[in-house]
């Protein structure tokens, strides 16, 4: 027998311990495992097919919004005018110039049914020199649609002021004129009240022309007491 004692393994060295060095490669202990079934990276969460996946931050919709259904302006939908620039003025504020005229047709942007209901609202004021009552289709018009429409609400609330301004002129004229009547000059300022019908009826007419037409229209000598 040598004397030499054999060495473990049939001669061959032990192997080394791995290195954990970066230059290891594959011999990294925590080398990381390849994507199975097809889940995402560090930091994703898998998706579950039964669920769908769900939007992105972008694709939400505004608060309040109704999925699926645009906002309307005035809380009505039916009305062209309630999707128009109109829409976007609060009650009550300023109108710019843009809102009178001939070019306005495209600040309202009123449909065919709005105009000939604003036409309406005007005539049936002017009908009230006439057969004294037709004031009241004027405010009934008003009130139904003065949420609906911005145009109607324009065109109702103007032909209002001037029944206001008419209503206090004849009633100042009457009394003026009466009282006058016994120094025997009552009867020419009476006279004044046919000349203010005449001209509130063409005031009138004038104004559901524009309706018509799709224009808005501001009454002279009139102040916006209703808005």
């Amino acid at each position: 027998m040598s004397e030499n004692p054999q060495q473990p393994n049939n001669g061959q060295s032990q192997p080394m311990p791995p290195n954990y060095s970066p230059q290891s490669g594959s011999q990294q202990p925590q080398a990381q495992q390849p994507q199975q079934n097809g889940q995402a990276q560090y930091g994703s969460q898998p998706q579950n097919p039964q669920q769908g996946s769900q939007p992105g931050f972008g694709s939400q919709q505004p608060f309040g919004a109704p999925q699926g259904q645009p906002q309307a302006g005035y809380g009505f939908q039916g009305a062209s005018s309630a999707q128009s620039a109109a829409a976007g003025v609060p009650v009550g504020a300023e109108l710019p110039d843009a809102a009178y005229g001939p070019n306005s047709l495209g600040f309202w942007n009123a449909d065919q049914s709005e105009r000939t209901t604003a036409l309406w609202s005007h005539l049936a004021h002017a009908a009230t020199y006439v057969v004294g009552v037709g004031w009241i289709v004027t405010l009934i018009l008003f009130i139904i649609n003065k949420d609906k429409s911005p145009f109607l609400r324009h065109h109702g609330a103007q032909s209002l002021n001037l029944l206001i301004i008419g209503v206090i002129a004849g009633f100042g004229i009457g009394l003026i004129g009466g009282i006058l009547t016994i120094v025997g000059i009552g009867f020419l300022i009476l006279l004044l009240l046919p000349v203010l019908s005449i001209y509130m009826i063409v005031i009138e007419i004038i104004a559901g022309m524009a309706a018509n037409r799709g224009e808005g229209y501001r009454i002279p000598m009139t102040p916006n007491w209703i808005k």
